[in-house]
């Protein structure tokens, strides 16, 4: 039985740690887990790397993460920080994130998730009660322009936004809105922000999206084609 439970225990499939990090994922200090892994195919991608192939993910178990962030626990604990779970999409990881949250929430440490809601609602129920504080990455609120941009399902999106909503205060909730060259060619963003407001989100963050020539060269061919893509079909809706 005890061999059984070990091939069960669930593992983390991650590309980094980002350590010391101040008041960019919650309060106070805190240390970000990059996953691997996304659903969504955002043409201008800031990690395309958690899904392009030009990484070899290293798959880490529940202990081995503690072992590795317990490193920075003084500083967590005096600025009321703690981890953060990005990626990717954390939420393709949940099993393990609820593992690790339960089984280290005495550390007194506070966790976070950054998510684009792009995945199944059952592994968002999994983790809910658990999470601190959510960052949700809002690529936009229209339907045509999301699945332009994305290469997702806005429906799904839709759902467990306002799951999320309807479980959670909206106190514990931030809205990320970036302005996306190409996208949003005058204010369509602002068109999302009015619409997440009559939703009932109150805690938004508008930002102009800054793309980066140097890191676009320096990115993978296929992540390249996939924004080439985009491109391409905005200038057939022109």
């Amino acid at each position: 039985m005890r061999w059984r439970r070990i091939l069960m225990t669930p593992k983390i499939n991650i590309l980094s740690i980002s350590r010391l990090r101040t008041y960019t994922d919650g309060d106070g200090i805190t240390s970000l887990v990059i996953s691997a892994g996304c659903p969504l195919r955002c043409a201008y991608c800031l990690n395309p790397n958690t899904w392009d192939g030009t990484l070899q993910p290293k798959s880490i178990t529940v202990d081995e993460l503690y072992e590795e962030l317990k490193r920075d626990n003084i500083y967590f604990l005096s600025t009321g920080g703690g981890v953060s779970f990005g990626g990717g999409e954390p939420l393709l990881q949940h099993e393990f994130i609820k593992e690790f949250i339960k089984k280290y929430k005495s550390t007194k440490w506070k966790f976070y998730l950054e998510t684009s809601l792009s995945t199944d609602l059952e592994s968002l129920k999994d983790v809910i009660d658990l999470i601190d504080y959510f960052y949700v990455d809002c690529k936009d609120m229209n339907k045509t322009r999301y699945e332009l941009y994305t290469g997702g399902d806005y429906d799904l999106f839709l759902n467990n936004l306002t799951y999320l909503k309807d479980h959670v205060d909206g106190d514990k909730i931030k809205i990320r809105v970036p302005k996306i060259k190409g996208l949003h060619k005058r204010f369509e963003f602002v068109e999302t922000d009015l619409k997440l407001r009559s939703m009932g989100f109150e805690n938004m963050e508008l930002v102009d999206y800054i793309d980066e020539v140097e890191k676009y060269k320096k990115i993978s061919k296929k992540a390249i084609e996939n924004r080439e893509k985009f491109l391409e079909k905005l200038k057939e809706d022109d």
